[in-house]
């Protein structure tokens, strides 16, 4: 279980899955996620009056009601959430996660930060570490998942829609030199809600309905883009210029209405970054992340689940091989098992905390100065860093290409995405006020037989697919086997040294 006075309560990676005391272990690799809770001296009762923008971003101030409506539909995405995890419950039971702006718990408020590093772990518990590299550095089309088979959407229009295979909330864009070497990455954690509310679009609240608008600034969205990425964007290179629609259901369904923002533009893809663009990171499914992990789940044995992976694979919450999703699930149940009331801090929204540059070097062998990592948007002094660039200063002589880091030159931006730690804070307060009825799963999961950390999701008690065994099929305990005793050592004498 949690507990709350401990420096860290859980250092859980595909490596390690035992909750430790005391401060993370030294490991051969990057530990991936931890559960860091708030000393006592943090505690604060909270209360808000709005929502605000991920990041504290400024650039709603000077659209009359945009804030206002910004908080509005963080407020709505909170409200259905909070009824699709009541679903879940026995009646008359009440669901853990809260609304900041309806409800103010009793007592202190703990925050809660939930941190893992930028490199994605889907690729790296499918192929590795080194072979992550390259592949996290190549867009791929929306009809291609990242995670296995199928496509994120079905029809012509997609093929030639890309997004970034960095499924870790932290995304990067690599500019390269004419020597091919690494010029500047850009990285960014802003959701693409923002900037579809920043263009005035509608969006969906937590049952599918188009009902969430915005008064949006379609002229500022282009003056940010002409900082951010180049002077030669244009409004209509922002814009569907038709219906995007899903063919994978029998009912062609429209995603991106004609007119509406387009988050797959080229000057967001292929030709730059601005925001976030992996299907999975958005800011909607941030939000039902928190809440169903407040439902507690156990096995069919009658066994609670509170394995990070096991517990991800009964409630299909997010993404299975994710660093973040299991990180985020596991250590928000940890506290709803504790019957805390569990919520998100404002401002709602993932970003970078920081990042470690120990081991990256200059090519004259010293040390690289934080200024490389240069913060762009976001709050850098509260680890809300919404956009950032690694970059070398001109009058330096040389490029990001010629730095190393553990002696090993940077050749793809996962390098530095690795050392960049993303955070995402949650809030318990009122401990023991709720003890819920676990529910049984809703899902399982097949791990692949020669890749043992793959993961795929499978409907409960459904079998596997070819090439996978069921994960977490526990058949019952272990039986410990007693060691015998060792014998009794023989009592020697006493070692006699002879004198010359």
């Amino acid at each position: 279980m949690l507990d709350p006075t401990s420096e860290y309560s859980s250092i859980i990676g595909r490596d390690q899955r035992e909750t430790c005391k005391g401060k993370p272990q030294p490991s051969s690799e990057p530990i991936a996620v931890i559960c860091t809770p708030a000393s006592p001296a943090e505690e604060k009762t909270m209360a808000i009056s709005q929502y605000d923008s991920p990041g504290y971003l400024p650039d709603f101030a000077g659209i009359p009601g945009q804030a206002a409506a910004w908080s509005a539909a963080v407020s709505a995405w909170f409200d259905g959430n909070i009824e699709l995890a009541q679903q879940k419950l026995k009646a008359g039971e009440r669901a853990q996660f809260y609304n900041q702006l309806t409800t103010t718990p009793s007592g202190p408020v703990f925050d809660q930060a939930f941190v893992w590093n930028g490199l994605p772990g889907t690729y790296r518990n499918r192929y590795g570490r080194l072979a992550t590299f390259p592949l996290a550095d190549q867009m791929l089309p929306l009809t291609q998942r990242m995670d296995g088979p199928g496509s994120y959407y079905v029809g012509p229009q997609w093929e030639s829609l890309y997004y970034r295979p960095n499924d870790e909330y932290c995304e990067w864009h690599v500019d390269r030199n004419a020597d091919g070497k690494i010029q500047r990455v850009t990285f960014t954690s802003e959701p693409p809600e923002y900037w579809q509310a920043l263009h005035g679009d509608t969006l969906q609240d937590a049952d599918g309905n188009w009902s969430l608008t915005f008064p949006g600034d379609p002229g500022l969205l282009l003056d940010l883009y002409h900082e951010m990425v180049s002077p030669d964007v244009q409004l209509a290179d922002l814009i569907c210029q038709e219906d995007l629609v899903d063919l994978s259901t029998g009912t062609p369904q429209v995603i991106y209405p004609r007119g509406a923002y387009n988050p797959y533009n080229r000057w967001n893809t292929t030709d730059g970054i601005v925001h976030l663009t992996h299907p999975a990171n958005s800011l909607s499914a941030e939000i039902n992340l928190g809440a169903m992990a407040t439902v507690l789940r156990v096995a069919t044995d009658g066994t609670p689940i509170t394995d990070p992976d096991a517990l991800i694979c009964a409630a299909q919450y997010g993404g299975v091989n994710r660093s973040s999703d299991p990180t985020i699930g596991s250590c928000v149940n940890e506290l709803a098992a504790l019957g805390f009331a569990v919520t998100l801090r404002n401002p709602v929204g993932l970003s970078m905390n920081h990042i470690d540059l120990a081991g990256f070097t200059t090519p004259h062998g010293e040390p690289v100065p934080p200024e490389y990592f240069r913060v762009i948007r976001g709050d850098a002094t509260l680890g809300l860093i919404e956009r950032a660039v690694f970059e070398v200063p001109p009058e330096e002589g040389y490029v990001v290409g010629d730095i190393a880091i553990g002696g090993v030159p940077i050749s793809y931006g996962g390098q530095i995405a690795e050392h960049i730690t993303v955070n995402f804070v949650g809030m318990a307060a009122a401990p023991g006020s709720f003890s819920n009825t676990p529910v049984p799963p809703q899902a399982s999961c097949c791990q692949s037989v020669q890749e043992g950390g793959w993961l795929r999701y499978a409907p409960a008690g459904e079998p596997c697919y070819p090439g996978f065994e069921p994960a977490f099929a526990y058949a019952g305990p272990v039986p410990v086997q007693l060691l015998t005793a060792a014998p009794t050592p023989t009592r020697q004498g006493r070692h006699k040294t002879r004198v010359v």
